[in-house]
């Protein structure tokens, strides 16, 4: 394992020096059936789901940290439900309800430009902006029990579902559906879903990343700490997906700073790093050619 991720922090520094076009250049060693898209278009590619990644990530931790500050004060029972949502492309709003829906009994603001955050647990009527934004989730919620219930799976012996609402453009929201964890030391990959919705609530499309459940430790059999996770998507995920990055983030140990995705489609791999939150392709004609001069 320790030669391979100093095999793979070579060939990841060089990429980066080289620049993906350079990598890319060389097509010796591609399966025949192989097609890339070109250099520009694959990292495009990444640097959108890298953010989208991100922007999923923060929702996910919002609704954890808001949902814990709820329940520092009251049982599950006590509030009747809840929105999360985008007033801005940079920040994120919680609101808890009453029993009734009438009140506010908790509110969270978060700007993930500045890292700054506020909350109440003042009792205050609900606000119009906030009676909508319950209305539109259930409306979304309606249609995905109506439409997509059968096609949802999950593990309850690993957690329940975690559901996060996602602003992708000025007509375009989407509902991530996520394998939630409660399981110390594992990554949960797989079992993730995304629904578009329109405006008014009404579903565009749906996408099931995984085909498989796929748990990664995050610590090895004599409990140290692993220090990378490694996994494979098949020729219709050609990418790493915005839920590798949101759930690698969520429950990497603090030692973990790269997942590895090997693509069968490109005939490579994605290397993400968490703390640049950035993503690279190798082809594999390059590690092999890197590989055989550490020989």
């Amino acid at each position: 394992m320790k030669k391979r991720l100093k095999l793979i922090a070579i060939v990841y520094a060089v990429a980066v020096t080289m620049g993906i076009a350079s990598c890319s250049s060389s097509r010796q060693g591609v399966h025949s059936d192989i097609k890339r898209p070109e250099p520009g278009q694959i990292q495009a590619a990444l640097d959108s789901i890298c953010s989208e990644g991100y922007n999923l990530y923060i929702a996910e931790r919002v609704n954890w940290v808001a949902t814990d500050m709820v329940l520092e004060h009251y049982s599950e029972g006590d509030f009747g439900g809840n929105v999360i949502w985008q007033p801005t492309d940079s920040t994120w709003r919680a609101v808890f309800f009453d029993k009734e829906g009438k009140n506010s009994v908790f509110e969270l603001d978060y700007n993930s430009r500045s890292g700054e955050s506020s909350w109440t647990y003042e009792t205050r009527p609900v606000t119009n902006e906030e009676q909508s934004q319950w209305e539109l989730k259930s409306v979304m919620f309606d249609n995905v029990y109506e439409q997509y219930r059968d096609s949802i799976r999950y593990r309850s012996d690993y957690g329940r579902l975690n559901f996060d609402l996602v602003r992708i453009d000025a007509n375009t929201m989407r509902l991530y559906i996520l394998q939630g964890v409660e399981r110390p030391g594992v990554i949960p990959f797989g079992n993730d879903f995304s629904i578009d919705f329109d405006n008014e609530g009404k579903t565009m499309a749906f996408r099931r990343y995984h085909k498989s459940f796929i748990p990664m430790l995050t610590v090895d059999e004599e409990g140290n700490k692993t220090t990378a996770t490694y996994h494979s998507h098949l020729r219709d995920n050609p990418y790493i997906t915005p839920t590798d990055i949101c759930n690698f983030l969520l429950y990497r140990n603090d030692e973990m700073k790269q997942t590895y995705i090997v693509s069968t489609a490109l005939n490579g791999e994605i290397i993400y790093n968490a703390e640049s939150n950035s993503a690279v392709f190798i082809p594999r004609e390059v590690m092999e050619k890197i590989g055989k001069k550490g020989k």
